[in-house]
């Protein structure tokens, strides 16, 4: 047993243990976004016309919300929300920078990178989640959440940190003006348009030179750019597969009307008690985060030469895991083993010269590879408030997790990673941690975490599922972007 504290008998020694020091957690992916309506207000008024057909497409992705098992039903509750900040309107802090700032501290979080996009609403005109709309349209969405942002995050600048949507048009002089403006608000990262390579109409895959300027000025501003879960599908898929999956008997397209008179026993129930004699099983919402697009700009960005001409840029890949990296590298390094070309890097070293993971949703896959992927490469995420997220049971989730590796490593992951990566306001969050960080002691106690408790967080984001690598996928993707890579190279100009 431990013995007693007695102040008395304390000296210099005892007081400056680290066990007295608190734990500096930065969330390297958390979510802000306006309700829909609320969104108006931020649009210009000249294309407030269109604003119909967002909600309609927000009307439409809004009748299958509940696959995500949102919002989750009493008996969940009480199991995950022993606080009440859940039932109490906590998720308010989605939108309101007070609410926010209160219900993170609780967690013991000093700051957090904030992308778009989440349960109770999206940006209006852009990406997957919307129908396809033009290009000066998806601009004034952007710009739209960008001013929102701004306002959002000067509620504790330097500690809420948006990742404001970066979007070339309508020239990429405006655009590199925008990254500018982005930097001198105090944000250290971007948000690029998740559709590159995913039409042949739309944005070109992110080994075309054509995205040079943007990376050019995130080097040389120092602006991370983050890759998020969900990269890589064309704009209007996520609307259309909805549209699609609840098509009416008669074969008619699904409308807004046909989808709310769904029967509700067709979507699936949040029951993490479900499953073959009450085992339980993954949610339609833990399975999202097993897709592959969001994986491939990092063998895109090597094969391109996007790395060797941008030796200093940063890449962040967000929300999608970290358990996948390793077996990733192997691969690549194989091929760059049988064909180098004039990569002057191994993949390996590009990726401990260039990125890291914003590891949300974090899983025992993803901390058992934490060597193998780089112990300096690791950042947590909370996910703030999306329901596969930590929240409300951050401290329980960082438990089941880390709980076991060395305090040295845990600090890395929670918050040192994030900070030296970034370039982040040490002082002012070692400051703010002073306050509201956890201390080791009250962290990790040593205690079971309820097994109750660790069925929700496999259900909400299969903390126990094992790393997904399809090697015949992955075999497929890589020939098409190295193919495509070198087409790039020879019509820039570029010597393979």
């Amino acid at each position: 047993m431990r013995a007693s504290f007695d102040v008395r008998n304390a000296d210099a020694d005892t007081l400056s243990n680290p066990e007295l020091k608190p734990f500096t957690m930065v969330s390297a992916d958390s979510h802000v976004s306006l309700p829909p309506k609320m969104y108006k207000d931020y649009v210009d008024s000249k294309y407030h016309g269109e604003f119909d057909g967002y909600l309609e497409d927000v009307g439409v992705i809004n009748q299958v919300v509940g696959l995500t098992g949102y919002p989750a039903p009493e008996e969940s509750l009480e199991v995950y929300d022993k606080r009440g900040v859940v039932s109490r309107a906590g998720e308010v802090g989605y939108f309101d920078p007070v609410w926010r700032l209160r219900h993170v501290e609780a967690e013991g979080i000093a700051a957090e990178f904030l992308h778009p996009f989440g349960p109770i609403g999206f940006v209006p005109f852009l990406d997957p989640q919307n129908s396809r709309r033009s290009n000066e349209l998806r601009k004034a969405g952007a710009q739209a959440h960008n001013r929102f942002l701004q306002d959002f995050c000067s509620e504790a600048p330097g500690r809420l940190l948006g990742v404001p949507l970066i979007y070339p048009w309508p020239d990429w002089e405006s655009t590199v003006a925008e990254i500018e403006r982005a930097r001198e608000a105090g944000f250290h990262a971007i948000f690029p348009p998740m559709t590159p390579g995913s039409a042949p109409d739309d944005l070109p895959a992110l080994y075309d030179s054509w995205w040079d300027p943007m990376w050019a000025a995130c080097q040389d501003l120092g602006m991370v750019v983050h890759i998020h879960a969900g990269f890589g599908n064309a704009q209007g898929f996520v609307v259309g597969w909805i549209r699609s999956m609840f098509s009416r008997t008669s074969g008619e397209a699904a409308t807004g009307e046909g989808l709310a008179a769904l029967d509700e026993s067709m979507l699936p129930k949040f029951d993490p008690d479900a499953g073959p004699d009450g085992a339980g099983t993954n949610s339609f919402l833990s399975e999202l985060f097993e897709t592959f697009g969001e994986r491939r700009p990092l063998w895109q960005l090597m094969w391109g030469g996007v790395f060797d001409r941008f030796p200093k840029l940063k890449v962040a890949f967000s929300e999608i895991h970290a358990d996948w990296v390793p077996v990733t590298l192997d691969f690549l390094e194989r091929a760059h083993a049988a064909n180098p070309g004039k990569m002057k890097l191994k993949p390996s070293e590009y990726w401990a010269r260039h990125c890291a993971c914003g590891t949300s949703l974090m899983r025992y896959g993803d901390v058992a590879v934490r060597h193998e992927v780089g112990i300096d490469k690791l950042m947590f995420g909370s996910d703030f408030p999306h329901f596969e997220g930590t929240w409300p049971n951050t401290h329980d989730w960082i438990r089941a997790t880390l709980g076991s590796v060395p305090e040295v490593e845990a600090r890395a992951i929670l918050g040192e990673n994030a900070i030296e990566f970034y370039g982040l306001d040490r002082a002012l969050l070692e400051k703010t941690a002073k306050r509201v960080g956890p201390l080791p002691a009250e962290l990790f106690t040593g205690q079971p975490v309820d097994p109750k408790l660790i069925r929700h967080f496999e259900f909400r984001a299969g903390i126990n599922k094992p790393v997904n690598f399809n090697v015949d996928q992955m075999s497929q993707a890589f020939e098409e972007d190295r193919t495509g890579a070198y087409q790039a190279l020879t019509a820039a100009g570029t010597s393979i």
